[in-house]
């Protein structure tokens, strides 16, 4: 691990090049972090059981992305080759690991009243169950929100076909929603999920913005920050961003996208109203 590589001040977003666990630690206080990490699609058993063939099912004992048989059905998707210096194939104890520091450094990071909104989903590895709760390093879950999804594509006889995903929210004692109307908002979301991006796996833009408009947040962060979706959100909001990524590919995305925002925001401003100095009488 090292420091940060590169920072960008666009508006009120501070976008850092860097590994998260080296920059959460830095920071002032966050009052909300919601962030989708990588999935770990790379270690997949394919839906099999133990003992039977497992088409990219990663061995613990292999190198790193050295995943048998390949990627499964991921061969040759968006997703085939990981997130560029992230190949997105851990051995599940590594993973899990990994997971279980970030969320306590997460937590670290968080203001008195603050929460973590971690979207994650349920997987079905070597026919049993592993759930986001599995990477809960032990902290206070306050709720668990469905994102409702329009359908999915991990198609296997060995389950049903899952169509929707997690966010955990981990939350000081602290923690309020907005208000009352805010709880209003359920604890579904039926979101579709985003297609033709740069970013391989994007989490649509109403799912932030959803999560920022129920609270009161001044301050939002998202240490897998990827192409930036949480930042524009919280930019529309009108909070302030901090985003933490490794990827040089998808930093130099973000910082674009932000950019684009805030000049797309600009076109829908009025203009300040000329001061009196300023005004020509003819």
């Amino acid at each position: 691990m090292s420091g940060p590589m590169r920072e960008e001040i666009i508006g009120d977003c501070r976008l850092i090049l860097g590994d998260c666990r080296d920059v959460l630690p830095t920071l002032g206080s966050i009052d909300q972090i919601i962030t989708s990490p990588p999935y770990n699609l790379g270690n997949t058993s394919g839906g099999g059981m133990p003992g039977k063939k497992r088409l990219g099912h990663y061995s613990a004992t292999a190198p790193l992305g050295a995943a048998r048989g390949g990627m499964g059905k991921w061969s040759g998707g968006s997703l085939a080759g990981g997130y560029g210096l992230h190949d997105d194939a851990m051995p599940h104890v590594e993973y899990v690991a990994w997971q279980h520091e970030i969320l306590r450094l997460c937590w670290g990071a968080l203001s008195a009243t603050g929460a973590i909104y971690y979207n994650h989903k349920p997987r079905i590895l070597d026919g049993a169950l592993v759930s986001p709760l599995d990477y809960n390093p032990g902290l206070p879950i306050r709720q668990i929100v469905i994102w409702a999804r329009s359908g999915g594509v991990n198609f296997s006889p060995a389950f049903y076909l899952p169509t929707h995903e997690w966010v955990v929210i981990f939350a000081k004692p602290d923690f309020r929603l907005r208000d009352k109307a805010a709880s209003g908002a359920g604890d579904v979301w039926y979101i579709p999920q985003e297609s033709g991006t740069e970013h391989p796996a994007p989490f649509p833009l109403a799912l932030p913005a959803k999560a920022i408009e129920t609270t009161s947040a001044a301050v939002i962060a998202d240490p897998f920050m990827g192409s930036a979706t949480t930042g524009v959100a919280a930019m529309l909001a009108g909070r302030r961003f901090i985003g933490i990524e490794r990827e040089p590919k998808w930093f130099d995305l973000a910082c674009r996208r932000i950019e684009s925002a805030y000049r797309q925001t600009d076109l829908f401003r009025e203009p300040p109203a000329p001061k009196p100095e300023q005004l020509v009488l003819t």
